[in-house]
């Protein structure tokens, strides 16, 4: 075939490329001015002036270039590139049939888009080793150069053409960056909608600062070519001297200008805005905020001269429906919400979507944004695929009024879960900014660490930085407590993106880098009185008064122990008791003061075997002394009498409760598992905090049950994962673990102060009863299983009939509410509670008398355990474990681990000996293994047989079962320990924090997670 013949073929596909899309992008630039000023080039040295008829000429100039190319391209304009050049190449780019994309600066964003759409040319102005010159030009006086990828991995053949315009990658704001292909459609609109609601004319000056991978730069050059508007550019050099930039901006005569709020504020000064732009004099009609929350009318009055005329809009949208959605001006004097998105643009839809992915019309929720012709094609969809109108998930969260207007709350993952409640961060910032020295603010929260960040940029000096801190934290006082942050960091400048958002990143780095500077532990002791003041101060009112007098609360007291143990590098495992117990700050100051020095005395005792475990010492070993064989099928269990069609056993928080001999329960697990797979997930949209519960009612029938934040109750058959599971709604969060009973009947409290008796497959409320307060404990049944004891926060135990659930007595047991679950105690026919006063409690189970009653320093979060010698384990939530025979009232032994407790102990026992152990995880990173004597006398201890290091910080119960140890630590890690040889087999990292205790059958784990998922995973062999 003749060369002839294949030119024109090229160039009749490119001309069928142009008459897909009439109304193109290239197709709405207005040539009728061609000797005006189409850019206006400010660099450092002088001012470079571009007319219309120029770029004309520079568009035809590329488009014929590119007319060696056979099939439609997206083709990059590399970041070497003058600014001023970019217009002509992204005009001759699609007025060929091509679409472009500006090469990111980052290299794996880079990778990514180049992969994605399979790239095969380049303008450059440099020519590197890999790419192969197809032509120069001469663009504006610049030398630049179009270049083809040599060894591009694969051919992309038979592609797909929608008629795009140019590609972009998200900024990773709503989650990891993605490649997004825009098609002429969906740009267009923004155009035509911005020109005729802001009255763009030929007269207008408009801006171009944004960074060409953020899509608003191409709203910025197309919205001015459309008009025949000038252009104002300025080179990279002229945008880092900040100062000289404003004035720049406003001697020329802008008259509009697109910027995120953050640049905006934080390049600039009040007082030199409101001299410049926003000064009453000033030429700029239009500025548009966007790209992050719109600032508060505080700061734009404070930054604007009181006679200035701009106006002003908080425009939203995202890059996956590029590249703007709503537009709402915002009017100085009229008191509108700055929140408020305004009305959906052109040929765009919003809804508001509940966590149960349902539309609402009223309240709170997630922000969708639709469209049947705006429809971006994103990664690797395929268009004829896609069911119009296409709905995009922002990731925000809004709320609507009784009007239908939307106002913005804050991203999806700012709002985060502290110490079990939510916490917007949003709130916090918009409280900070309300400081007329705060110039700029942002949230970090390191989930990891449980650490909450406020970074702080300041118009004050560096000397006045600690009062600042001071200062703010006093402002901070009027947000709840769960708002407060644990440290303050002022910050000369923060960091920002391409795109002009401050960059999370470095953000993180602040955070990280800041925890270094900690006061040496050499200094402590002469400054603890300081330290732990200056630290009271921050959480409450008055030093004279007691914690709880002086307005602190529980919340409080969690990070004022969290808070001191970072700061002293020592464990206060009593201090979270003693202020729940309302001491003053005098009293916590001395118990520091003793702990540091009682510390010292001990440094170098070793008075433990301590092996940490991690992903490099999984070879260490245990001495021989100190391995355990395999725990007997029955050593863990609790037996109860069998009665109607109840399930064989069931397995719950580190126990495994049996109805019968259970020959069948369970296989050995694998001596040689190595890995952890996700077998299933199950959404239970919040929180799930609760420990599962698994069971079985016959051979063929295993199931796991667990309750969520939300109020869900989810049932799934762990031997058929792929059947839907059963799913029953109460009207509040629960984190209680369900008592399962007869024919998929539980039991389970909730936060609305009822105990409910529902149906777990068909969601029958069977009968509920009230109590006076939340129901966090988990219930049990009798001996005889006719009835049930929990206990509530009101104070009391219930005994309820399991039948109706009629209240056979109740029991105010102390003044402290309950929170564990109860114990029975075979051996005197009691029924055992802990509560959060301290006190440790029997009581008769017939009629709820007291028959035993001794309290502990601290209170009680974990159940007691009963060995087999009938005595009774209370332990503290400060570390402290105490075994007790109530039938004498004697106290046999007491051992403390200094360290604050939440998981419950379990008792493992062992084939090879007569000896019971008590396995105890602590919030301090450690789990012990505690040897019990089945002799022991009275005061004697037991043996510490060693400790196990782990990552971080644990509330989970460990399961113990066949040698093999299974814990959740908080941040997500689930390790599985070989005791026997003291190594790591298997590690698994779920997506978000673990509170949940992990239950293990055969080769299944069971677990709840922060992400809202409950998860069943496989156990894999090598």
């Amino acid at each position: 075939m003749s060369r002839t013949t294949n030119d024109t073929k090229r160039l009749k596909l490119q001309d069928d490329n142009k008459q897909d899309c009439p109304q193109a992008l290239h197709n709405i630039c207005n040539w009728l001015h061609l000797d005006k000023a189409v850019i206006e080039y400010h660099d450092l040295e002088e001012v470079k002036i571009i007319s219309y008829n120029e770029l004309r000429a520079m568009k035809q100039i590329v488009s014929n270039c590119l007319k060696c190319i056979e099939n439609p391209e997206f083709i990059g304009i590399n970041l070497d590139i003058l600014e001023y050049c970019v217009p002509s190449l992204m005009l001759g780019i699609l007025d060929s049939g091509h679409a472009f994309f500006n090469v990111p600066a980052d290299r794996l964003t880079c990778k990514k888009i180049f992969t994605s759409l399979h790239v095969n040319y380049i303008f450059t102005k440099y020519v590197t080793s890999n790419r192969k010159i197809i032509c120069q030009l001469d663009i504006h006086g610049e030398p630049i150069y179009l270049t083809k990828l040599i060894d591009v991995q694969g051919k992309n053949i038979n592609r797909r053409w929608y008629s795009f315009a140019y590609a972009i990658a998200t900024s990773g704001s709503t989650g990891i960056p993605k490649v997004v292909k825009v098609p002429h459609s969906c740009i267009l609109p923004n155009i035509t909608d911005l020109r005729r609601i802001l009255y763009v004319t030929n007269s207008d000056k408009i801006a171009q600062l944004t960074n060409f991978t953020f899509d608003p730069s191409i709203v910025e050059v197309f919205l001015s070519l459309s008009c025949a508007a000038t252009l104002f550019m300025v080179s990279k050099p002229l945008k880092n001297e900040a100062s000289r930039l404003l004035e720049e901006i406003f001697h020329a005569h802008v008259t509009f200008l697109q910027i995120t709020p953050s640049l905006l504020f934080h390049k600039w000064s009040t007082e030199h805005l409101k001299t410049t732009i926003l000064d009453k004099d000033s030429q700029l009609r239009v500025l548009l905020l966007g790209g992050e929350p719109f600032p508060s009318m505080k700061l734009i009055l404070k930054a604007s001269h009181l006679q200035n005329t701009t106006r002003l809009f908080n425009i939203y949208g995202i890059t996956e429906i590029s590249c703007w959605s709503s537009i709402n001006e915002i009017v100085k004097d009229h008191g509108i919400d700055e929140s408020y998105l305004g009305e959906p643009l052109s040929e765009t839809i919003f809804q508001i979507r509940n966590e149960d992915n349902e539309v609402i019309t009223r309240g709170e929720g997630i922000l969708y944004i639709g469209s049947t012709n705006r429809i971006c094609i994103i990664e690797n969809e395929i268009d004829e695929d896609l069911n119009k109108p296409i709905f995009r998930n922002t990731g925000d969260v809004v709320s609507t009024d009784d009007q239908g207007r939307i106002f913005y709350k804050g991203r999806r993952n700012n709002t985060i879960k502290r110490f079990g409640n939510k916490v917007n961060l949003r709130e916090l910032e918009k409280v900070a900014m309300e400081l007329n020295y705060v110039r700029n603010c942002a949230t970090f929260w390191d989930p990891k660490n449980h650490k909450l960040y406020l970074c702080v940029s300041t118009t004050k000096t560096k000397e006045e930085f600690p009062k600042l801190e001071k200062d703010t934290m006093s402002h901070l006082k009027i947000l709840p407590a769960i708002y407060k942050p644990d440290k303050i960091i002022i910050i000369d400048d923060f960091n920002f993106t391409t795109s002009g958002k401050i960059c999370h990143a470095s953000l993180k780095k602040i955070c990280r880098e800041s925890e270094t500077e900690m006061i040496s532990v050499n200094d402590l002791h002469a400054d603890a009185d300081e330290i732990f003041r200056n630290l009271w101060d921050n959480y409450v009112k008055s030093k004279g008064t007691g914690f709880l007098t002086s307005g602190g609360t529980s919340i409080a007291a969690l990070q004022i122990s969290s808070t001191a143990a970072e700061a002293f590098n020592a464990e206060f495992p009593e201090l979270i008791g003693m202020l729940l117990k309302d001491v003053t700050c005098n009293e916590c100051v001395t118990y520091i003061r003793d702990t540091l020095i009682e510390q010292d005395r001990s440094k170098n005792v070793s008075c433990c075997i301590d092996i940490s475990f991690d992903d490099e010492s999984s070879q260490k070993m245990f001495n021989a002394e100190v391995s355990l064989t395999r725990q007997s099928s029955s050593a863990n269990s609790l037996s109860l009498s069998n009665k109607g069609n109840f399930h064989q056993w069931y397995k719950c928080r580190g126990k495994t409760y049996s109805n019968t001999l259970m020959q069948e329960q369970s296989t050995a697990l694998s001596e040689n598992i190595s890995s952890i797979k996700v077998l299933a997930t199950y959404n239970l949209q919040k929180c799930v905090d609760a420990s599962p519960i698994v069971y079985r009612y016959s051979k063929t029938e295993l199931y796991a049950t667990v309750g969520s934040h939300f109020g869900i109750i989810c049932t799934v058959d762990l031997l058929e994962t792929n059947n839907k599971s059963y799913e029953i709604k109460l009207p509040d969060r629960i984190e209680a673990s369900v008592l399962v009973l007869a024919e998929f009947r539980g039991i389970v409290g909730c936060y609305d102060g009822y105990v409910y008796c529902i149906h777990l497959k068909t969601g029958q409320v069977i009968w509920k009863f009230q109590t006076q307060d939340m129901v966090k404990c988990t219930a049990i049944t009798c001996t005889q299983r006719s009835k049930i004891f929990v206990g509530s926060y009101d104070h009391y135990v219930y005994c309820l009939s399991i039948e109706d659930g009629t209240q056979i007595w109740k029991t105010e047991a102390s003044e402290g509410g309950i929170c564990a679950t109860g114990c029975l105690h075979g051996q005197s026919t009691s029924v055992l509670f802990g509560t959060l006063d301290g006190s440790c409690l029997a009581l008769e189970q017939s009629s709820g008398h007291i028959t035993w009653k001794r309290k502990l320093r601290d209170p009680i979060f974990v159940a007691p355990v009963v060995l087999r010698t009938g005595y009774v384990l209370f332990c503290s939530v400060a570390g402290v474990l105490c075994c007790f025979d109530i039938e004498t009232d004697c106290q046999m032994w007491r051992y403390a681990i200094h360290g604050n407790v939440f998981s419950y102990p379990v008792i493992w026992n062992v084939e090879s000996t007569n000896n019971e152990h008590v396995i105890l995880a602590s919030h301090n990173k450690h789990v012990y293994c505690l040897e019990v004597p089945r002799k022991m006398t009275e005061g004697n201890e037991p043996n510490l047989r060693y400790t196990l290091q782990l990552p971080s910080p644990i509330f989970a119960t460990p399961w113990c079962e066949d040698g093999r140890m299974f814990i959740a630590c908080t941040d997500g890690i689930l390790k599985i320990f070989d005791l026997s040889e003291g190594k790591l087999l298997a590690i698994k990292k779920l997506p978000g924090e673990t509170f949940s205790s992990p239950i293990v059958h055969n080769d299944l784990a069971v677990l709840g997670c922060r992400d809202n998922n409950l998860y069943v995973l496989k156990l894999c062999a090598t």
